[in-house]
């Protein structure tokens, strides 16, 4: 009796020392074999399943190369009033640049330039619009040349000797292109999309 209640009381003490362990640490091998989580490559379609985030925002937003929203660049001025559906506020009395403003909860959103009574541009000075390739105003020049590394310019800005401009040249040729315009403190303060010679326009139609 006295060797059955030794052992039954060595298997009490092992199995509250067993209750107490912690938590294994996997072996450097163990680790090696697990895999690696994996990040989407750049430009990869998204996961369907996945939560929309900024970036699935930004990728259908209004803002393309080709245009904004309905409409399209190098549209008539007919065709732009027709497709904004919304009051526009200004006149085109003749073929020379103007520039044309929505009204209400949009009026601060965007700026279509007509010229020769054809919409040639947009500008943007606005963070809740993300530019065609996801810049933004209010980000930095490093953050620009790592959205557009392989066609982007940087250019001295015409009024402060601190600012700088960074031209992102089109994908493909006699497409438009986006011009950031970037302050002295190093970030965007606004943004165009245009055909040239009226994309490099630094004052607008004035």
């Amino acid at each position: 009796m006295k060797q059955l209640g030794g052992v039954l009381a060595l298997g009490i003490v092992l199995a509250l020392a067993g209750c107490g362990r912690s938590p294994e640490t996997p072996s450097k091998d163990a680790q090696a074999a697990a895999p690696a989580p994996t990040t989407p490559a750049v430009g990869a379609a998204p996961d369907k399943g996945a939560a929309a985030g900024p970036d699935a925002a930004a990728a259908t937003g209004p803002a393309r190369l080709d245009g904004y929203g309905a409409i399209a660049l190098g549209s008539t001025l007919e065709q732009v009033r027709t497709a904004w559906k919304e009051p526009l506020q200004g006149d085109v009395p003749d073929d020379y640049c103007h520039a044309l403003r929505p009204q209400g909860a949009q009026a601060d959103d965007v700026v279509f330039m007509i010229e020769g009574k054809r919409l040639v541009r947009y500008d943007v000075r606005n963070d809740r619009i993300a530019a065609p390739g996801g810049g933004k105003v209010g980000m930095s020049l490093g953050q620009l040349q790592t959205l557009y590394p392989d066609r982007g310019d940087v250019t001295a800005h015409k009024y402060d000797e601190k600012g700088h401009n960074l031209r992102v040249r089109p994908a493909t040729e006699g497409g438009a292109l986006i011009n950031f315009e970037i302050g002295g403190d190093g970030n965007v303060t606004a943004w165009r999309v245009g055909q040239t010679p009226q994309v490099d326009y630094v004052e607008g139609c004035s």
